[in-house]
């Protein structure tokens, strides 16, 4: 497959240059977005109760609860006689579960 520069087109000069800006503009606004989702999941406690992990895996807490622990696709763990959802738990689903 044949790849294509901005180099190798013949292009205006100030064509070039709002191409490489528009270029640089997104990729910045796609490493804010990175890193502002990054923050919010190392925001999470290390182990959540049902609700904190409905948001975490981004699902309702019905969804979490009737569907994926009932068939087991997500462990729960007993603290103190509490139910809880770990983050490594919460992790590995989604990282199986990855499209």
């Amino acid at each position: 497959m044949a790849k294509l520069s901005i180099d190798e087109l013949d292009l205006s000069p100030a064509l070039r240059e709002v191409i490489k800006e528009t270029a640089a503009q997104e990729g910045r606004q796609q490493a804010i977005t990175f890193i502002e989702e990054y923050k919010k999941k190392l925001e999470q406690p290390a182990v959540m109760n049902y609700t904190q992990a409905a948001k975490y895996l981004g699902t309702s807490y019905n969804t979490l609860t009737k569907k994926l622990m009932k068939k087991g696709l997500i462990k729960v763990i007993l603290i103190d006689g509490y139910e809880r959802i770990s983050k490594a738990e919460a992790d590995r689903f989604l990282k199986e579960n990855a499209k």
